[in-house]
């Protein structure tokens, strides 16, 4: 925080065509935003891109791990620019892999489910679990790599969906082709641990792989 704020400052005595700048700049009903909101809004933005993306690269490398036949397939189709199983393969970790659990404050005491939910109690609602209804999807609880009717919830859904989802798309792709392109084959080193983070963001903190085989370097003229 004190860092964004630093940068904030910086911002304001010399404007530049980023995102803080457009923050300055903006209002809202006529008001611009708070030195809080200001804050909040840089520090939610770097989170968001941070966490989330590397625990579902994390989540992925350690299922590619433990899959041989899913790796072996998928760095098969590195050289193939027509084909699918990419995209399809990148949509299926995300909704097999969901990261992101939101919570929410109860704004008004109701009773669900048979309990009784007061004002001001905070919930973690894993709404990823979405992901796993029987009723939505074939087989739930199996990663297809090549799932073609996958209409997840990774991302959130309405108007809290994620605004980076298509970043984190990319990202998501471009980080497991390239450890792919370099490494083919690896596994999770015998009796070792894979330790998950647990609360709104889930994704591995320790994966302990053995590396198989390693492609060559390319010569360097």
């Amino acid at each position: 925080l004190a860092y964004l704020w630093n940068k904030i400052v910086e911002h304001r005595e010399h404007p530049q065509d980023d995102l803080i700048t457009f923050l300055i700049n903006t209002e809202v009903d006529g008001e611009s935003l708070s030195d809080t909101d200001m804050r909040g809004t840089c520090l939610l933005l770097l989170l968001a891109g941070i966490d989330t993306t590397w625990s579902s690269i994390g989540s992925s490398l350690h299922h590619l791990a433990t899959h041989p036949e899913d790796r072996q397939r998928l760095v098969a189709a590195l050289d193939e620019p027509d084909s699918e199983l990419w995209s399809l393969a990148i949509e299926e970790f995300l909704r097999a892999y969901a990261p992101v659990t939101m919570a929410r404050e109860v704004v008004q005491d109701i009773e669900m489910h048979g309990q009784q939910l007061k004002v001001g109690d905070m919930l973690l609602l894993p709404f990823p679990a979405a992901n796993r209804d029987p009723r939505a999807f074939d087989r739930p609880d199996e990663v297809i790599i090549d799932r073609e009717h996958n209409r997840h919830y990774a991302f959130g859904v309405g108007i809290h969906r994620c605004l980076g989802s298509n970043l984190a798309r990319m990202e998501l792709r471009v980080a497991l082709q390239a450890f792919l392109r370099r490494v083919p084959d690896f596994h999770i080193a015998e009796g070792a641990h894979v330790r998950y983070a647990g609360g709104q963001i889930r994704g591995p903190r320790e994966l302990p792989l053995i590396i198989d085989s390693r492609r060559p370097e390319p010569a360097v003229a």
